[in-house]
């Protein structure tokens, strides 16, 4: 008997767990894949909405506008299958969307694929088939499509594929509601224009927060950069400045900063994220 597979998500992890499903269809029917979104692409699939859809779900991506890609595409691709040859080395978002399209189209993906499908909940059931005599672990798979229909199915295997980058965190700050500004995840943010001329504090120097700030002093906010790194020797734009990690926001809303190598003295911040 064919082994029934599900793989949840139709990102990158889940279009190549699909396809190597396909190629296997001795041993495997072809796989349930299941979508939240209405596109392939996952993360890269940009969204300009935020916090909620209308079906109340969270927006699942924390893609913004101007992104590009800090890996080249040579290490980015499948190793069969590589990006279009006239593209740049380092891409906009975009390419790597139609990139997965792409991959989904060339391998016969889509025509498995449930769009706007919620899974609920996936447990493990034991299950006995015919011809055999001892019980063995299955998955049961509930899900819900956008008509709320839901409907529940057995798989023998379930890969999980959803990601990880659709569940901001904002860390515990003593204080933080006396903060008198915007409080703004990443994983919320599109664009820099809405804060032109503002005083911007960024938590994190990794990519996502060393790239926001950039594009946040690209139009003309004032960017405290505050990370627990080393300090960063290559030369930023004169509109950041680096700082220690946050302690504490004050009553009066003033941020204070740990006192380390980075530490600076913030005023008042009213419009800031």
């Amino acid at each position: 008997m064919l082994q029934r597979v599900a793989v949840v998500g139709a990102g990158a992890a889940g279009l190549c767990a699909a396809r190597h499903i396909l190629s296997r269809s001795g041993r495997f029917a072809p796989p349930v894949v299941f979508e939240l979104s209405e596109n392939v692409g996952g993360t890269w699939c940009y969204d300009e909405r935020v916090g909620k859809l209308d079906n109340g779900l969270p927006v699942h991506s924390s893609m913004y506008r101007d992104l590009r890609t800090n890996l080249p595409k040579e290490v980015m691709m499948f190793p069969d299958f590589p990006f279009e040859p006239q593209l740049s080395s380092f891409l906009p978002h975009q390419e790597v969307q139609r990139y997965l399209e792409r991959y989904c189209q060339s391998h016969g993906i889509r025509p498995h694929i449930r769009f706007n499908t919620v899974v609920e909940s996936v447990k493990p059931v034991n299950v006995t088939t015919e011809g055999e005599v001892e019980e063995r672990t299955a998955w049961e798979v509930t899900s819900s499509d956008s008509s709320g229909h839901q409907k529940t199915e057995t798989f023998d295997s379930v890969f999980v594929c959803s990601g990880h980058y659709s569940d901001p965190h904002i860390p515990l700050i003593p204080g933080i509601e006396n903060f008198k500004g915007k409080v703004l995840h990443s994983h919320s943010y599109r664009f820099a224009e809405p804060f032109a001329g503002q005083s911007v504090v960024v938590l994190g120097a990794k990519a996502s927060g060393l790239d926001i700030s950039l594009e946040l002093a690209n139009v003309g906010a004032q960017v405290t950069l505050s990370h627990r790194r080393p300090r960063i020797t290559f030369p930023l734009p004169d509109g950041i400045q680096q700082s220690s990690s946050v302690e504490a926001v004050e009553d009066d809303g003033r941020i204070r900063f740990q006192v380390t190598d980075l530490n600076c003295i913030n005023p008042p911040l009213q419009e800031s994220t």
